[in-house]
C-alpha cells in the first residue's frame, strides 16, 4: 500500500490546501526552468570546446549564468517554502 495521501485527506484547511495547490505549479515551473537553462548553459559551453571557441564559451557564461543561478536560487527559496506548506518538518 502506498503511504502517499491525497491533498483533501492530509488533513490540512482550506487555505493551506489551496496554498499547496498554487504554489505546487510554480514549483514544477522553476525546477524545469531551472533544468532548462542549466543544460543549454553545459550544451552550449561544451559546443564551444568542441570548436575551440572561448567567446562561445565566455559569452555563453557571461549570457545564461545570472539567469540560472537567479531561477536556481528563487527554486531553492520556493522548494522551503512550499515545505513550509505541506508541513514537513526536518526529521520527515
Amino acid at each position: 500500500m502506498s503511504e502517499e495521501t491525497s491533498p483533501a485527506d492530509s488533513g490540512h484547511g482550506p487555505v493551506r490546501r489551496r496554498a499547496i495547490t498554487i504554489m505546487t505549479p510554480v514549483f514544477v515551473g522553476l525546477l524545469v526552468a531551472m533544468l532548462v537553462l542549466g543544460t543549454t548553459l553545459v550544451l552550449l559551453q561544451i559546443a564551444g570546446l568542441l570548436i575551440v571557441n572561448p567567446g562561445v564559451i565566455i559569452g555563453t557564461a557571461e549570457a545564461l549564468s545570472p539567469w540560472a543561478f537567479g531561477v536556481g536560487g528563487a527554486l531553492g527559496i520556493w522548494t522551503l517554502l512550499l515545505s513550509y506548506a505541506h508541513g514537513w518538518k526536518p526529521a520527515d
